[in-house]
């Protein structure tokens, strides 16, 4: 079997894996499920008297089911000042003071209160270390 043979064979296989893969993925992160705990989040933060721009479609598609990189997280302190440094600061490499709101860590124990409820306590230590402005 000559080189180019190989090669189009190899690239063949790769091209049908693809599609399978397009076609098999699960795109829509906003099912039911989805969209009823962001209309929970929702009426949380209208409780709370945070502005929600977003319609529960548009919070379902950023936190699907699961809660999203939020819940992802919650679970470690470690992950969690790293959230916050995206949170604050806008990334890793941009550089300038964090200076967060209360409603922000407000926020976000909401988030995590609706979809990742067995990781509030961790939330809540992180939240109570914090310094934030009022």
């Amino acid at each position: 079997m000559s080189h180019k043979a190989i090669y189009w064979t190899v690239g063949g296989v790769l091209a049908v894996l693809l599609v399978v893969m397009m076609v098999a993925w699960d795109h829509n992160r906003d099912n039911a499920e989805a969209v009823a705990k962001a209309d929970r989040l929702i009426a949380a933060y209208d409780a709370n008297g945070i502005p929600t721009p977003l319609d529960a479609r548009q919070v379902a598609e950023i936190f699907g089911d699961d809660g999203g990189t939020v819940c992802a997280a919650a679970g470690s302190e470690t992950a969690l000042g790293h959230l916050k440094t995206q949170i604050g600061v806008g990334g890793e490499f941009y550089v300038r003071p964090i200076v967060l709101t209360e409603n922000v860590f407000q926020g976000l124990r909401l988030i995590v209160e609706v979809y990742c409820p067995e990781n509030i306590d961790t939330v809540r230590e992180f939240i109570a270390d914090q310094r934030y402005a009022r």
